[in-house]
């Protein structure tokens, strides 16, 4: 089977997320096509070398800034993302032409799909969240979300019907038909494995351009006040760097292997509140600190959600004082699944009709 696998290129979470599945389909013999762009690309590159093909996607222009919240940049931007999908939507009807393509997964692209093909959309955020949870504001994203989607045959959420880490971002829905939503558990690249618990602390430092490298500034103008072995993974794959700085280890991007080990054996991961890190966390079964993107009010709402709950504590970028709010963070509970990748996958196939 011939199978396009499309991705949302804004960070990198939608590119390792996919990676379990994009795995499967190359084991079990498929034709797998990647569409995506950016650093998303770059990555996938680097982990699944000539096992797959890639093809360049139309970019979506990102709605991230350091200038002005992510929700009113969203909505600044809405018609030319709506410009952009319907040439995603033409050059996609293209490259399922050309090459017989007889299945569509999109990871967050609203234009990747084609009627003729079986078309599934995985998406976790099904109503976006508005300044304020303002309702109506909140009723309109999800009754855009519920027209665009209406394009694919089911919408795959990773996440758990019950026990959700997404909160309001895919459950207590208005709009959507039950039968169309899949819930299939969550989905990371990460493996627990049996290792010693020697690092002190992981810090992630992942997302898009420019408010990865403003974390980045920030966490290490206050690393000096922790104590103890730390590692830093900064999200950059365009090419591997190690570099020593006393009780530090900075690495320009970790491939799977010193990706396992490393969160297998810190002892706390420090990162932004993206969704696909809180289910890599959750994988694995870590404690963390999260400090959401400021303006980003998926990232708000997930590290306040998680707070409330009691699973992870969760610091606003302003207020971070790395040596207290690490210590705060390691009395949270953290988040035991119902189950892990390894059944959500199985779940996710049967969803879209592959049996094994």
């Amino acid at each position: 089977m011939t199978i396009l696998y499309s991705l949302c290129s804004w960070g990198l979470g939608h590119a390792t997320r996919g990676l379990p599945m994009l795995r499967r389909f190359v084991k079990d013999g498929h034709d797998v096509i990647i569409y995506t762009s950016g650093r998303g690309l770059a990555l996938l590159k680097s982990e699944l070398k000539g096992n797959v093909r890639f093809i360049e996607s139309v970019p979506y222009p990102s709605p991230y800034s350091d200038k002005i919240g992510f929700a009113v940049r969203f909505m600044v931007m809405v018609p030319k993302i709506m410009g952009i999908i319907k040439e995603e939507v033409k050059d996609v009807g293209k490259i399922v032409k050309e090459n017989k393509v007889s299945l569509i997964i999109s990871d967050s692209r609203f234009g990747s799909y084609c009627k003729s093909v079986p078309s599934y959309l995985l998406f976790h955020q099904l109503r976006f969240i508005a300044p304020l949870r303002l309702p109506p504001a909140e009723m309109v994203t999800e009754f855009y979300n519920h027209y665009l989607q209406n394009n694919f045959e089911k919408i795959i959420v990773p996440d758990y019907e019950e026990n959700s880490l997404s909160g309001d971002l895919s459950h207590k829905l208005r709009y959507f038909d039950k039968e169309k939503i899949e819930y299939v558990g969550i989905l990371s690249d990460f493996e627990k494995i049996d290792t010693d618990k020697d690092l002190d602390y992981l810090f992630s430092i992942s997302g898009p351009e420019p408010t990865r490298t403003i974390l980045e500034e920030k966490l290490f103008s206050q690393i000096h006040l922790l104590r103890g072995k730390i590692a830093v993974a900064l999200g950059k794959p365009d090419g591997y760097t190690e570099e020593v700085r006393g009780n530090t280890t900075i690495y320009s991007y970790l491939e799977k292997k010193r990706r396992d080990e490393l969160m297998n054996r810190a002892k706390i991961i420090i990162s932004r509140s993206g969704y696909t890190t809180i289910m890599d966390v959750a994988e694995i079964g870590k404690k963390a600190l999260f400090i959401p993107t400021p303006g980003q009010t998926e990232q708000v709402y997930l590290a306040h959600h998680l707070e409330k709950t009691g699973l992870f504590h969760s610091v606003k970028q302003r207020k971070l004082k790395l040596d207290r709010d690490v210590e705060r963070a390691l009395i949270y509970k953290g988040f035991t699944p119902p189950w892990r990748t390894a059944e959500s996958i199985e779940r996710f196939l049967k969803a879209i009709g592959i049996k094994k």
